[in-house]
């Protein structure tokens, strides 16, 4: 994985490598925050698959929004069950619910 960031599901069993585990909630890895990488990760991870049918997890009456649109509003939201895994150049990595990295998240303006 040459990019040090992955998407994974809650419902992906964790792997056995070099795992950075922390029995209290902090973030060892990287920013406490999302990185602008992450976000077009996310984005467009799930923008693809809102454009290939994919249900929708927020509520999107009366407008009519493109799937890019949709997956910004659903980060912002705090809906999706992902999970970023983080990788230092040494091989260990630590996965961080995104619940934990929203926070800080910028608005975007539609």
């Amino acid at each position: 994985m040459g990019c040090g960031v992955a998407l994974l599901s809650t419902y992906d069993s964790p792997s056995s490598s070099s795992d950075v585990r922390s029995s209290t909630s902090k973030i060892l890895i990287g920013p406490p925050r999302l990185t602008s990488y992450e976000k077009a990760r996310i984005v467009g991870a799930r923008a693809l698959q809102i454009a290939l049918g994919a249900p929708i997890l927020i509520n999107v009456e009366g407008e009519k929004f493109s799937s890019i649109d949709i997956a910004i509003m659903e980060l912002e939201s705090g809906v999706l069950p992902l999970t970023i895994r983080r990788v230092k150049p040494d091989g260990s990595w630590q996965d961080i619910p995104l619940s934990w990295l929203i926070g800080g998240i910028k608005r975007f303006k539609y």
